[in-house]
């Protein structure tokens, strides 16, 4: 990040802090409290959304937990702060991103298809929320194996987006978003993730690019589940005026992060990204976070379910 880019964060924290500590002031009872009991969320909320802006990786892969274990939330309304919470966090990271690292197309036809699996995945085809975790740590665990795939297999990412709509490799991107969808209407987790594997195993499209168009599509969903789940009822807004000043500023940050690692890895005199794909600091990152995620939510369900 540049001094400009730190100076706009710190006037970013001191406007959206301010904000949320009015807001709580003037619209809770006991806000002091409120304040005492819950200030912690919003610096773990900074983080979560700082990876997640950064990777693509739903900010869920860690609310989600946090919020059933610690704060002993059902996992259902788990569910419905993560995406709440997300719809403030992934948004202001695609506005980090910038135009430049989100492909339009991508972003148009990923957000179209998975708004409608986020629709019935969220309506029609509701989880039960005691599947909520197993089905959680499990896509985490998928989507692992096919990172370290591409990683090992795939080869260098060179192109700078999706270039025609008449491609062989659209309907399978239709498909995949829209089950993206559904399973971040499920877990909070899965469109970004999604949008960005399949940019950069199928289209071939550089990784910054794939992972700015995974932030904004989960953007697009993320709002689109704050709105259901506000139709819906159900949101705990005392913690959530915690988490999304936290989310804010960290996916400014994030996106931020992942722009300056991923032109490090660039080749100076081409643009290009490496032949190794597996050099990307950031995919490694990626994959790490979703292992210990999965793995960590998978442990806890089958061997120390009540």
């Amino acid at each position: 990040m540049t001094g400009s880019d730190w100076k706009k964060l710190a006037t970013a924290a001191v406007v959206v802090l301010t904000v949320a500590t009015c807001v709580i002031v003037t619209f809770f009872d006991d806000p002091w409290t409120l304040i005492k009991s819950n200030w912690i969320i919003t610096p773990i909320a900074f983080v979560a959304a700082a990876f997640a802006n950064a990777t693509a990786v739903g900010g869920g892969f860690l609310f989600v937990p946090l919020f059933i274990y610690v704060y002993g939330l059902t996992p259902i309304i788990a569910l419905k702060l993560s995406l709440a919470t997300q719809a403030f966090g992934m948004t202001s990271g695609s506005l980090g991103w910038s135009r430049k690292f989100i492909d339009g197309r991508g972003l148009l036809v990923g957000g179209m298809a998975s708004l409608v699996g986020m629709y019935l995945g969220t309506y029609e085809w509701q989880i039960a929320s005691e599947d909520i975790k197993p089905v959680f740590g499990w896509v985490s665990m998928v989507i692992f194996t096919a990172i370290m795939l591409e990683i090992y297999f795939g080869k260098g990412s060179q192109e700078m987006g999706i270039k025609t709509l008449k491609d062989w490799r659209l309907p399978g991107f239709v498909v995949a978003t829209f089950f993206g969808g559904v399973l971040t209407a499920w877990t909070a987790i899965g469109v970004g993730e999604v949008v960005a594997l399949y940019l950069l195993f199928i289209y071939k499209i550089r990784m910054d690019i794939s992972i700015g168009t995974g932030v904004a599509v989960l953007a697009v969903d993320s709002i689109a589940g704050l709105i259901f789940h506000s139709d819906l009822g159900g949101i705990p807004v005392d913690l959530l005026v915690f988490t999304a000043p936290g989310v804010v500023l960290g996916g400014f940050f994030g996106a931020r992060v992942g722009r300056f690692v991923e032109q490090k890895v660039l080749n100076p005199k081409t643009g290009d990204t490496p032949k190794k794909q597996g050099q990307s600091p950031l995919k490694w990152v990626f994959s790490l976070i979703v292992l210990v995620d999965g793995a960590s939510i998978l442990t806890n369900f089958y061997l120390f379910a009540d």
